[in-house]
């Protein structure tokens, strides 16, 4: 069995639904994998009997994080160097991808911004720059994850039913009309997935 560990810390977020979404989409039989919540970077420790265990069974375990940025204490070089150094301390065998596209700094939301279908819905995103000047120093601006939140929530033809699970994670990742699943920027992670899940 293929275990990925997402950063994440319940399966009701927008990057566990992306990533169920994505093998989907990829074809990989939901037996073959099983996606766990590790709930942030520091708890991998938590996991780390598990992750011993599907190791023990011929299984492989997949760290799926985000790199962060120097803002934030992080950064790709940082981040990886501080969970292979949890790979040590830990005992853990795994293999590490870090979000955005594993080799830059950035997030799970760096990667959803470079897949949005910016060419449809280029007008959203001029008026939400638009938006945020406006607020000036005067207001908190929303987060990323908060924008592309707000992206999809103001997409007009979804169904009620659409709108009511935007909040548990499901935004529609497999609709092409708002994602685009096969944008070059998603290669690594696609490479990565096909490389390591039987």
């Amino acid at each position: 069995m293929t275990k990925i560990f997402l950063e994440t810390g319940k399966k009701t977020t927008s990057e566990y639904v992306f990533v169920r979404t994505l093998l989907s989409s990829m074809g990989f039989d939901k037996e073959k994998y099983d996606i766990e919540c590790v709930d942030g970077k520091d708890n991998l420790k938590n996991a780390s009997t598990q992750m011993k265990k599907n190791t023990i069974e011929g299984g492989v375990n997949l760290i799926v994080f985000d790199a962060d940025t120097i803002q934030n204490k992080g950064g790709f070089d940082k981040r990886k160097a501080e969970l292979e150094q949890d790979f040590d301390n830990f005992d853990i065998n795994a293999k590490l991808f870090l979000f955005p596209n594993n080799a830059d700094d950035g997030d799970f939301e760096s990667l959803l911004e470079n897949l949005v279908q910016k060419n449809t819905h280029q007008n959203f995103f001029d008026c939400y720059g638009d938006y945020e000047t406006c607020l000036g120093n005067l207001y908190q601006s929303p987060n990323r994850k908060g924008k592309l939140h707000t992206y999809i929530s103001a997409q007009k033809d979804l169904k009620t039913d659409q709108r009511r699970h935007l909040g548990q994670g499901e935004w529609l990742f497999d609709d092409s009309r708002f994602w685009n699943l096969e944008a070059e920027y998603l290669s690594p992670l696609i490479k990565f997935f096909k490389n390591n899940i039987n």
